[in-house]
């Protein structure tokens, strides 16, 4: 047979060629269909993750935190900048995992990188100040991400509360988040976890003297704070009028480890409630999670407890 005579593929055999390397092939080789790429015929588009916009947005944004916390003196600079670049870390990886490109997230990143963004003046105050006034803004804005995917509200939810405690300890006044009363069951059993961890911190308070005293009653002030917070929508919360003792306390030693306890048992059941919250009341719910596991993280900071990029979340 002569080259020329041999038989031509038809036009089925050639479709499924082409389906075939757009399904194995591309994916084989790692290859990822770019948003403004040219559009190839039979391969199809790339959906974008819910709110990716927003989220690319959040991603560089803790990137951006992360350079001006280097500027704060230490304590509170040092541990402010590491936990951001973690944020950036975690959120970067969950955008490349449900296919948002790398390319677009190093864009979004660009701009947030120390060469784009300044450095603040001279002086300590003045760099945690400025600090303090993007994470308070970072803090006032997380209902605007009610739109992402299910799986994502809690850690954005937590994220948000760092930021309401961080702006809170910079400054020394917690930031202005919207407030939206809130109902339901999620709401009062935070509520009932909140009037528990208040009457540990005040057998804490009533066995101690000094700082550790002085310290108790800052921490029983904004626990009450926050419980009227949690039940001004009516939730139907019962008040504790005690709970057993963990362990005996009799020195004041004993009781900073109580009250340490129980703020950080808090932060652990108010980060199990995220998704409760955040999926039933979405928007306000986002805003209500910001404002009262920012507040918990504050306090068990008070405690000698570490921040954490995610709090409340394992």
């Amino acid at each position: 047979m002569r080259p020329d005579d041999r038989p031509q593929p038809g036009r089925r055999a050639l479709l499924g060629a082409v389906l075939g390397l757009g399904a194995a092939g591309l994916a084989g080789c790692g290859i990822r269909l770019e948003d403004d790429a040219p559009r190839v015929p039979l391969l199809p588009a790339r959906t974008p993750v819910p709110a990716e916009d927003m989220l690319l947005a959040l991603t560089a944004d803790s990137l951006r935190l992360a350079t001006l916390a280097g500027a704060v003196a230490a304590p509170l600079g040092p541990e402010l900048a590491t936990l951001h670049r973690r944020q950036h870390t975690v959120l970067r990886t969950t955008l490349l995992r449900g296919g948002v490109p790398a390319a677009s997230l190093d864009a979004s990143s660009a701009t947030a990188s120390p060469t784009a963004t300044p450095a603040p003046a001279a002086g300590v105050p003045q760099a945690a100040a400025v600090l303090a006034r993007a994470e308070a803004a970072a803090a006032a804005g997380a209902r605007r991400f009610a739109g992402v995917d299910e799986a994502l509200l809690a850690p954005v939810a937590a994220l948000h509360a760092q930021r309401f405690a961080a702006a809170t300890l910079l400054s020394g006044r917690a930031p202005a988040v919207p407030t939206d009363a809130l109902d339901g069951d999620a709401a009062a059993a935070l509520a009932v976890a909140t009037s528990a961890a208040t009457y540990l911190v005040e057998v804490a308070a009533a066995r101690s003297s000094g700082a550790v005293r002085e310290r108790a009653v800052a921490t029983l002030s904004a626990l009450r704070r926050l419980h009227a917070d949690q039940v001004a929508g009516g939730a139907a919360a019962r008040d504790v009028l005690g709970v057993p003792l963990p362990f005996p306390v009799r020195t004041p030693a004993d009781a900073s480890r109580l009250a340490t306890t129980a703020v950080t048992d808090l932060r652990t059941t108010t980060g199990a409630a995220l998704g409760g919250l955040t999926g039933t009341h979405g928007a306000a719910g986002l805003a209500a999670a910001t404002r009262w596991l920012g507040a918990v993280e504050v306090e068990t900071h008070r405690w000698g407890v570490p921040l954490a990029p995610f709090p409340g979340l394992t």
